[in-house]
């Protein structure tokens, strides 16, 4: 009978690491052109996307390779300058017939500092394309009124995981609300959702 030797056993583990912490490359891709919708479970008092933006300049339309999104967007949302902003999203796969939790959770504390980090998902999905952030770089969401003015892009939506993801459609919910200076947060928050479905990257 084969016993595996001390060495083997470390190489064993070490093989077991490497492969736990390498993340794989996937790429979403949007089931509807609008690409934000409506929340399936709107908190009570929350509107939706265009409770945040006024998207009527804004185009997003089908391209050979994806959507393609151009034109600009005023910020509409009913919040105060000095604001700060939580961002919660959660994921969800559609499995035996119902929405079922992922692991796949974003929780971010104050928006309005990491709005053009580029080491941040949205970055890469939409700030990176705004061409006028030297004017509003000091201005955030929580600014009504704020002009983004967008370049003509293909909008790709692509991250690591270092988990295999199961086949299927996946919805993203995701939560905005505005906290103030006392620490408490305002009752008009945002929700919005997008559906699609996630592809490996070929390397």
């Amino acid at each position: 009978m084969f016993r595996p030797s001390h060495l083997s056993r470390q190489i064993l583990i070490l093989v077991t690491i490497v492969s736990l912490t390498v993340e794989i490359q996937y790429e979403f891709e949007f089931e509807d052109d609008k690409i934000f919708t409506k929340c399936l479970d709107n908190p009570n008092g929350f509107k939706d996307i265009e409770g945040l933006f006024d998207l009527s300049n804004m185009t997003f339309e089908w391209g050979e390779e994806g959507i393609v999104v151009s034109g600009n967007m005023t910020t509409v949302w009913e919040v105060e300058p000095t604001d700060r902003i939580e961002v919660r999203s959660h994921t969800l796969h559609w499995e035996r017939g119902f929405w079922q939790p992922t692991i796949l959770n974003i929780f971010v504390f104050d928006f309005c500092k990491v709005m053009y980090d580029k080491n941040q998902i949205w970055y890469s999905i939409m700030t990176q394309h705004v061409i006028n952030v030297e004017e509003i770089r000091d201005k955030c969401i929580n600014n009504k009124g704020t002009l983004l003015m967008f370049e003509k892009f293909l909008m790709k939506a692509e991250l690591g995981i270092g988990m295999v993801l199961s086949s299927g459609r996946y919805r993203i919910v995701v939560n905005l609300v505005a906290i103030d200076l006392n620490n408490i947060t305002r009752p008009n928050g945002i929700c919005y959702e997008t559906i699609g479905t996630f592809f490996k990257i070929k390397n």
